[in-house]
């Protein structure tokens, strides 16, 4: 969710309600903002005085906040002339990077360098200069997850509170790696029910998705279908079949953010043979 900043327009209606006598609740409820937003813009800039709170005067404070938040830039001419050097003979940044110099009072980190390249404070953007030509570029990681499907924003707010049966979470327990490879392509599918933390477990003899789908719905067919109403895993590709699921079922297949599997709030309940 993207947050925005308080508008002139939400601090002249912060002045009026307050002046008119209202709660910071219900401002907040006014200009649709939480309640601590209202209630920090008033302690951050009220003065001790009634009504000093004053919109126009406070803009000015939150641009002068926001130059002041910046990160600062700190090129001079000596440094400048010292990386453009070493980068025209064709030194990486990372060579480049936290060397002591007599003549340079500090060296940026190699990161730092690239940003200074792509925001054209040295050899004028020049990717030219570098090893790879502004060649290289790293691989989008796309063979162990997927965007499509639900998200797990998307699910009913009853499911966190635990007071209904019939949402499941479901994961993949696999063997551990030896030089970058799986030791046994075998893997458990797990299924535990949030609200009477039912656990279920069958044993595959691979990780998938044609496997995977085929299991949980011979897990999860033997319940009523008031019993299965949402699933909801991560995005791994051996849910990639969640249509399939979700006809046998006829239930609903959410999917926590990429790199968020945490959401699913899954209780490490301990695995039943």
């Amino acid at each position: 969710m993207n947050y925005s900043h308080l508008s002139i327009e939400e601090r002249t209606c912060i002045y009026q309600l307050r002046l008119s006598g209202v709660g910071i609740r219900s401002i907040a409820r006014a200009i649709k903002r939480h309640p601590s937003n209202v209630a920090r813009e008033l302690k951050r800039n009220h003065c001790g005085k009634k009504y000093t709170y004053l919109p126009y005067i406070e803009q000015k404070k939150y641009h002068k906040r926001r130059l002041n938040s910046q990160r600062t830039i700190g090129l001079n001419e000596t440094l400048k002339d010292y990386l453009e050097e070493k980068l025209n003979r064709q030194w990486s940044p990372e060579q480049i990077a936290k060397r002591k110099q007599n003549n340079v009072p500090y060296c940026p980190s190699f990161s730092t360098i690239y940003r200074w390249l792509h925001q054209k404070l040295i050899l004028q953007g020049d990717m030219t200069k570098l090893r790879r030509k502004e060649t290289f570029k790293r691989p989008q990681e796309t063979c162990g997850r997927f965007n499509i499907g639900k998200s797990i924003r998307q699910r009913p707010k009853d499911v966190y509170k635990r007071k209904d049966l019939g949402h499941w979470e479901v994961d993949t327990v696999e063997s551990g790696r030896h030089n970058h490879q799986r030791k046994s392509p075998y893997c458990f599918v797990t299924l535990a029910e949030r609200k009477s933390r039912f656990y279920l477990v069958k044993l595959l003899p691979n990780r998938k998705s044609a496997t995977v789908s085929k299991a949980m719905i011979e897990l999860l067919s033997q319940f009523p279908s008031d019993l299965v109403k949402t699933i909801t895993c991560d995005r791994g590709k051996e849910f990639s079949q969640y249509e399939r699921i979700e006809a046998a079922l006829s239930c609903n297949m959410y999917f926590a953010d990429p790199y968020c599997a945490w959401k699913k709030e899954l209780m490490k309940i301990p695995m039943a043979y």
